[in-house]
């Protein structure tokens, strides 16, 4: 019975990535995961049913790294999902020179559901404080006809926010050259730091506001909820990409 349960946690897995990969724009590791992981529990759990082959690990050294390394995975993943969910923190009332929404794909010129929710936080604060100024950040991908800087440019003024207040960054491909190249056009010669209330994910704001503070930013977040349907996926995709940046982005 409890293979059979493992069995189908790893079928499950397995579907998760399947039908992501269909319906969302492009793949990640958020989206391969579930399906790798889910491999790997399926096939040796229909092992163990079937005893196809003999899969133990003999020599008690290689098994004790083996569970060290397991327990090591678990331990960090806690506690880096621990942190991304304790800054999902709305701090909208914070005085700040900016507003800056990032980008999240597009679908030829359209904005992704992740990206919409973003945009709808920003023209909710954008008119709350019609003096606000709002940096608009993203580059064009490969698979986009336009940048996102752009999309979401036309989405503000859609959304009657007037073009003077929109600021357009959009060469980056990444969140660090989102406040890298931001940088170098608010801040330019100025040596005081620049407070800017970042819109982006909930999952994504730890590491967006980890990262504007590298580039000598002084960051307040203003969270947007991610679309239920790829919750789990994107977790799993920032737990990689908070070690990533921890580790690379400087």
């Amino acid at each position: 019975m409890k293979n059979k349960i493992f069995i189908l946690l790893g079928i499950i897995g397995i579907l998760d990535t399947v039908v992501l990969s269909i319906f969302t724009n492009g793949l990640n590791l958020g989206i391969l995961f579930p399906g790798i992981i889910g491999t790997i529990i399926a096939f040796v759990f229909i092992n163990k049913e079937y005893r196809w082959f003999d899969l133990t690990i003999r020599n008690k050294r290689v098994k004790g790294v083996f569970k060290f390394t397991i327990i090591a995975c678990i331990a960090s993943f806690i506690i880096i999902e621990s942190i991304i969910i304790f800054n999902v923190k709305c701090e909208k009332n914070a005085k700040v020179d900016y507003l800056m929404i990032l980008g999240a794909g597009l679908r030829g010129k359209e904005i992704s559901l992740t990206l919409q929710e973003r945009m709808e936080k920003g023209v909710e604060y954008l008119r709350s404080n019609p003096e606000a100024l709002v940096i608009v950040s993203g580059g064009q991908g490969p698979d986009e006809e336009i940048s996102e800087a752009e999309a979401m440019k036309k989405y503000l003024v859609d959304h009657d926010i007037k073009e003077a207040r929109i600021i357009i960054e959009d060469r980056s491909t990444s969140t660090m050259e989102n406040f890298k190249n931001t940088k170098e056009i608010v801040l330019k010669d100025n040596n005081e730091s620049i407070k800017i209330l970042v819109v982006t994910n909930d999952f994504h704001m730890f590491r967006a506001k980890l990262l504007a503070n590298r580039n000598g930013f002084i960051a307040y977040g203003l969270p947007s909820k991610t679309p239920w349907s790829i919750l789990p996926n994107c977790y799993i995709r920032e737990y990689f990409a908070v070690i990533k940046s921890l580790l690379f982005d400087f």
